[in-house]
């Protein structure tokens, strides 16, 4: 009967309305229990991002850059979804600047009491409303002494004719001009173009000498002997100093690049309570010191040392302010960037 009919009809859609409720209601909640995060390749062991995944019931969803650049490009388009980035400390003012950071709540953050009071309220964030130090480093250079011998410690030999074919440089603008700079007795924030065009000028002179330009494989290209002499940071290059004795890692006396990577929330997260939940987690201090020692680098938790196995709390890895007395922090340099990625571009291009 037409009764019938309408019934059956009424309960069809009924039962369909409460289809889609339900899977609206599934999606809404898979949307609360998960983070993506945007971090370096190479950063944060597997199992710690299980153990989070455990302890939470919130899925990691993990990407990975190698320079800040990329990391800024990505957020710069508006449309990523990252809700936790790892920007060092002059991406973090240009992204302050460029009004792409979220102020991060320190009420949800309650290990940020374990992090070493040097690496707070700096010049690139003063009262550290966006960001909290992570990891602290040098960008320096390895070599193998099973086919050089022992090295004078200085960039000079990143330029020196006889290594032709044997070097890799970091495909990064910023640090490829601090070495110049350095090595041109200048600091690496330098803004005065002569300067910066002279500095160009002698890293196109060295590229007939360079083999790649790599920010993802630096440490592999050395330890496999595909280069003799890799620029690079201090993490993967300490690691693989560690494993193979022929290869040691050097502090130029010139100076260079001392860096501190940080914990952000971009603007455009969505997902901003678990973005608090993984950066406190990232910061109780065993995890913080099994990061460590899977990265290499040198955490700024001082209540993660006691977790970390002596043989890695070396000076290569944290090394002192005598060791470290001509190296700086980059800052953001704000118009002159736009020279300098022209002059990177014509060194990449000729």
């Amino acid at each position: 009967t037409k009764v019938d009919v309408v019934k059956m009809r009424k309960e069809i859609l009924f039962s369909i309305s409460l289809l889609i409720t339900g899977l609206i209601f599934i999606s809404c909640s898979g949307n609360k229990n998960k983070v993506n995060v945007y971090i370096w390749s190479d950063y944060l062991p597997q199992d710690v991002i299980e153990e989070f995944e455990r302890e939470t019931g919130v899925k990691v969803n993990l990407d990975t850059y190698d320079s800040n650049e990329a990391l800024l490009e990505k957020l710069q388009t508006g449309v990523s979804r990252y809700d936790v980035v790892v920007p060092s400390d002059y991406m973090v003012q240009i992204l302050i600047h460029q009004n792409l950071l979220r102020e991060i709540d320190k009420s949800k953050i309650p290990n940020l009491k374990n992090v070493n009071s040097r690496f707070l309220n700096l010049e690139y964030d003063p009262e550290n409303r966006f960001s909290i130090p992570f990891f602290w480093g040098t960008t320096g250079l390895a070599y193998r002494k099973d086919k050089l011998g022992k090295l004078p410690e200085t960039w000079k030999i990143l330029f020196d004719e006889k290594y032709k074919g044997k070097i890799l440089m970091l495909d990064d603008m910023r640090e490829c001009f601090a070495v110049a700079l350095k090595l041109l007795g200048y600091s690496i924030n330098e803004t005065d173009t002569s300067i910066l065009l002279t500095a160009k000028e002698l890293l196109m002179a060295q590229k007939k000498l360079v083999k790649q330009y790599n920010s993802s494989g630096f440490d592999q290209a050395i330890l496999s002997g595909d280069v003799w002499i890799a620029h690079g940071w201090s993490g993967q290059l300490v690691k693989i100093s560690e494993y193979d004795s022929n290869i040691v890692y050097v502090l130029p006396e010139e100076g260079g690049t001392l860096w501190i990577d940080n914990l952000a929330i971009p603007k455009s997260a969505e997902n901003i309570e678990n973005a608090h939940l993984f950066i406190n987690f990232l910061l109780k201090p065993e995890i913080s010191a099994r990061v460590s020692e899977f990265s290499g680098y040198a955490t700024v938790n001082d209540s993660a040392k006691k977790f970390i196995n002596p043989k890695y709390l070396t000076k290569q890895r944290y090394p002192d302010e005598e060791m470290l007395k001509n190296f700086e922090l980059m800052k953001d340099l704000g118009p002159v960037t736009r020279i300098l990625d022209r002059f990177w571009t014509e060194i990449k291009s000729q």
